[in-house]
């Protein structure tokens, strides 16, 4: 549906894109993940045709709508892409009521006064704010603004749809059922979807597959699972909140691999073709077990026991965010109840438990 080939992207020196390469399926929800400052929303602007990319095809339906044609340029209207675009900041249009607001693309299509009037009220319903039908955008709250603006740009029934951040101004109490309101709609609709989000939470819940963006380019693609229990890279790992390190895969026996990380050996669950090399190891904080005792009650001992300092605790709601100097640095999250069972506080030496196949280790082609 969606296929981009090798886009670049610069705003003066500070290159944006470089290298871009994506493909999105007909009616697939995808989300671009990363932090601010990554090119999300610069690769939705060139998406939409509000920006041209510097180099590279994008191509909508086997429609080349922006790129090179043997040795002319080809670039598409915004209004000739069949795209819906709900932008981070909402641009309503602030002289017409919100009613009018969602029914102007329809109107421009000349459909009959019913209809009109019959999607206008089926996406207020949606978004719940039916009642405001009469108010202006001045009137409404950030959060309302940007449920309206979502309506007027579903209201055409676009083939692709772009949605920047779309629930970052909604009410943090209705956010949760929001999502997955919107994206039942989205699938109710059958359209392509690109969705970006900085949040893993929100991507999880909105994606058929993630993209996670960085230094200008994917980093990696896959399904939730896949992103999250197999990163493939330190990036990705870092951004997702995932302990990542640096290693060295000695010798493989019966399927498991000895890795030695600072002079601290563990064992994973990998290949023999990593045997000698340098790699990277990954492993999830809700992987790691924590305890003063050397000997804990486990069901099922783990294969993997190191020794470490606790260097840092953050009180959160329900745990504990905690920091262990193991010869590297790994982080966790203890239950409450668990600190308090424990006695653990920050200075305390501890006890790390993983399993084999908690680690996930790939070859380090990073060169740093």
């Amino acid at each position: 549906m969606i296929k981009i080939t090798s886009v670049g992207k610069s705003f003066g020196e500070k290159k944006v894109l470089e290298n871009l390469t994506l493909e999105v399926k007909k009616e697939e929800i995808i989300s671009l993940l990363g932090p601010n400052g990554c090119g999300k929303t610069t690769l939705l602007n060139i998406l939409s045709g509000l920006t041209r990319q510097d180099a590279g095809d994008i191509y909508i339906d086997d429609v080349l709508v922006s790129g090179k044609a043997g040795t002319g340029k080809v670039h598409f209207k915004p209004s000739d892409r069949k795209i819906g675009y709900v932008f981070q900041t909402t641009s309503l249009f602030p002289h017409m009521r919100v009613k009018d607001n969602i029914a102007y693309g329809l109107k421009a299509q000349q459909l009959p006064r019913k209809e009109v009037k019959k999607r206008t009220e089926t996406l207020l319903d949606f978004v719940g704010l039916r009642e405001y039908a009469k108010f202006y955008p001045s009137q409404l709250s950030g959060g309302q603004k940007q449920r309206i603006a979502l309506a007027r740009s579903l209201a055409t029934e676009p083939q692709v749809l772009l949605l920047d951040e779309p629930v970052s101004a909604v009410d943090p109490q209705l956010r949760e059922s929001f999502r997955v309101e919107l994206k039942n709609y989205l699938q109710a609709l059958k359209i392509t979807v690109v969705y970006v989000t900085h949040n893993l939470s929100e991507a999880f819940v909105m994606s058929d597959r993630i993209a996670v963006m960085g230094n200008g380019h994917i980093e990696q693609i896959g399904i939730n699972t896949e992103i999250y229990d197999k990163p493939t890279s330190s990036y990705v790992a870092k951004f997702l909140g995932i302990n990542s390190f640096k290693g060295k895969a000695l010798k493989t026996v019966a399927g498991v691999t000895e890795i030695e990380v600072n002079g601290v050996q563990m064992k994973a669950a990998t290949s023999p073709c990593l045997d000698g090399k340098k790699v990277i190891v990954t492993i999830k904080p809700e992987n790691i077990i924590v305890s003063k005792s050397a000997d804990p009650d486990f069901k099922g001992a783990p294969n993997n026991a190191i020794e470490g300092t606790i260097t840092e605790m953050v009180q959160m709601r329900s745990n504990a965010q905690v920091t262990i100097d193991a010869g590297f640095q790994l982080k966790t999250r203890i239950p409450l109840s668990e600190v308090k069972n424990q006695v653990i506080s920050v200075g305390d030496k501890v006890h790390v438990f993983f399993s084999v196949d908690a680690l996930n280790v790939f070859a380090d082609t990073e060169g740093n």
